[in-house]
């Protein structure tokens, strides 16, 4: 007799192949559950500890970038310059990137694991370089522009040699370099300033002594910080040539302007300029609107409305006229503007250009005049 499957003690209602096939896809859809929940914890992990080095990152970013600003302070203020004991500046030389002192204590303590962030190229952009020019310690603090005809530019020493040219080399000590002078260079860089001053601007001409340093020498230690010449007269040139839009003054404007982009202040403008507009009576009568217009120009351009101006009244030139131009510069009636005279001062054999003793001498007047009027935090100049 055939025993049935159901009468069968040893089969239960769980022994059929059906149940056995669910119940191996449910144990194996567990161990993928599993699986993947172990991946989601893992990755999870890699994300929190990428997101806790990333703000550690990025605080060391902000401490840098406030790092580099406090360097950039201390660099106007000239805190990042040391003085040797002879009292000559030197600029003091910084590390390079892979420098411990340019390394902060957060950066050598940050070390991200190479498997969860991707290695970046370290930020330089902080790392401070020495100047291009090993005499320039840093930028002035007074800033004056040196603007006009030739007599500003220079022809003192410039001796003529069988229908040639050249500058003599002479330097009286007023006129030497002190590395306290700085000279805007024509590539609007700031280098150490020495005679002739004008060589790179009025090029088409041969330059010699002007004024400009027995100028800067007489004011320093009477001022503070260092000077900054800007140096823009141009030989042979009228008032007309220096109006608004004109190149001579445009230029002028653009090299004010560079002058104080590394810091400073604009202090003056030292004018010497008259003698090719004593050729004609027309020249003579427009010179007195030309000029307060070149000052009201000047002004509103550098946005100082109250610039001080140190006009010089001319000696040479044509002598038909002469005395008309003079008579207009000495009797100009400007806010913050005054004049020096340079009559009696030696000119050359040419009548024309004033020696190196004059052109020293005339330095030491412009700066008489500005310690005299200008000098001061509290002074004030009317119309003279």
């Amino acid at each position: 007799m055939t025993t049935s499957d159901s009468d069968d003690p040893t089969r239960g209602p769980f022994s059929s192949p059906c149940f056995n096939l669910l119940w191996r896809h449910y144990q194996q859809e567990m161990k993928d559950d599993e699986e993947r929940q172990a991946r989601i914890t893992s990755f999870l992990a890699l994300v929190t500890q990428y997101l806790k080095l990333k703000e550690e990152e990025d605080a060391i970013r902000q401490r840098r970038l406030a790092s580099r600003k406090r360097r950039r302070a201390r660099r106007r203020r000239g805190t990042t310059t040391q003085r040797r004991n002879d009292g000559v500046p030197r600029v003091v030389p910084h590390a390079g990137p892979h420098s411990p002192s340019l390394t902060s204590d957060a950066e050598s303590a940050f070390k991200p694991e190479n498997s969860l962030i991707l290695r970046t190229k370290r930020d330089t952009s902080s790392i401070l370089l020495p100047p291009k020019n090993p005499e320039m310690e840093s930028s002035p603090e007074q800033i004056f522009i040196l603007s006009g005809q030739s007599n500003m530019a220079g022809r003192g020493g410039v001796i003529r040699d069988h229908h040639h040219q050249h500058w003599d080399g002479v330097v009286p000590s007023e006129s030497q370099p002190d590395p306290s002078i700085l000279r805007l260079s024509a590539h609007l860089r700031w280098e150490a300033a020495r005679e002739p001053l004008h060589a790179d601007i009025d090029a088409k001409k041969v330059c010699g002594l002007g004024p400009g340093m027995s100028f800067a020498n007489a004011v320093r230690g009477r001022v503070e910080g260092r000077i900054g010449l800007v140096p823009c007269a141009v030989g042979g040139t009228a008032i007309k040539e220096w109006a608004r839009g004109e190149h001579l003054y445009e230029n002028m404007v653009k090299r004010a302007r560079e002058s104080v982009k590394t810091g400073g202040e604009i202090k003056g403008l030292l004018w010497y300029q008259g003698e090719s507009d004593t050729s004609s009576e027309h020249d003579v009568d427009a010179y007195h609107g030309n000029m307060v217009r070149l000052i009201d120009n000047v002004r509103q351009d550098l946005a100082l409305p109250s610039l001080a101006i140190i006009q010089v009244a001319i000696c040479s030139g044509d002598e038909k006229y002469l005395e008309k131009i003079r008579e207009v510069q000495l009797g100009m009636k400007v806010e913050n503007v005054v004049c020096v005279d340079a009559k009696g001062l030696e000119l050359k054999e040419d009548h024309l250009h004033l020696t190196t003793k004059a052109q020293v001498q005339l330095g030491q007047m412009l700066a008489d005049a500005y310690l005299k009027h200008f000098g001061s935090a509290d002074s004030h100049h009317p119309a003279l």
